[in-house]
Order: structure tokens, then sequence, then C-alpha cells
């Protein structure tokens, strides 16, 4: 297992259309941040607004709440330092019937505990033959059982 040091930058927003928050969310992860989600919260008076939450290595803090700051309306980021264990991880590309497809494998203790295609990969596949999504997913997840030889021994993101 792998324990990491990040920080999760937060922030209240009652005034922004889905869009906007979308175009942020999409804008942080393209600069990096390692998750980022909303959350339907009331505040003060009221007031239904949406908790922005992202999480980031520490010196990406700086970056990320600039785009924050330019692309919401919020005047205030809370900053948080936190931990997070994970898993070590790898991603492998298989061959189906449908093209090639990657495929995240993840251990604990030396045990592939979980076998998930990656949902770009997979909607990309599906769509260049017009077939359904869920089809590719088991044909990847299929392959990867086949294939997968082992467990990464420090590979993570």
């Amino acid at each position: 297992m792998i324990l990491e040091n990040l920080i999760q930058l937060e922030c209240n927003i009652d005034d922004s259309t889905p869009e906007i928050l979308s175009y942020t969310s999409g804008k942080l992860l393209d600069m990096g941040a390692l998750d980022v989600w909303s959350t339907p919260v009331v505040m003060k008076k009221g007031r239904a607004a949406i908790l922005l939450s992202v999480l980031a290595r520490p010196e990406q803090a700086e970056q990320l709440s600039e785009i924050l700051f330019r692309e919401t309306s919020t005047s205030g980021i809370r900053q948080t330092a936190c931990q997070r264990r994970a898993l070590p991880r790898k991603v492998i590309s298989v061959v189906t019937a449908y093209g090639k497809v990657d495929v995240k494998i993840t251990c604990l203790n030396d045990e592939v505990v979980s076998i998930s295609p990656e949902f770009e990969s997979c909607r990309k596949a599906a769509e260049k033959i017009n077939i359904s999504l869920q089809t590719v997913y088991k044909a990847a997840t299929e392959a990867a059982e086949k294939v997968q030889n082992g467990c990464p021994q420090d590979t993570h993101y």
C-alpha cells in the first residue's frame, strides 16, 4: 500500500451554472488534480450551493487555486492537508474483438483485487463500431483476466 501526502481544496459556490462547474472540473483535472467532485450543500440563510472539492498534490495547490478563483465566483478556498492510502496499480492494453482497450489492474498484498476497463478507451471502441459500452467493458475485463501478469510493485497515480 502507498501512503501519499495530499491536499484538499474546497469552496462553496451558490451562484453558478452546472456548465461552468463542469468546465471548471475538467480544467482542474487537465491541470493535474487527482480528483474533483461536487456535493450539494445548504449554506447560511438556507441557500442551496455546491461544495466543489479538489484532491491534489501539495505542489499543485497554488495553480489549482488560481483556476478556482478565475473560473468560479468563489472568493475563498479552504485548504486541508490529508493523506491517502492507495493500492499499487498498473494500466495494461488488451486486444479485444472490438479493438485495443486499456485496463487498470489493482492489487493488495500481491493479489489482483480489481480489473477495471478504462472508460475513455472503451467508449472510443464502442463508438467506432457502434456497439454497447457494456459489451466492450465485458470483453476488456475477460481479456485482461487472461493476460494480466501479476501485480505492479510501485505504480500508482
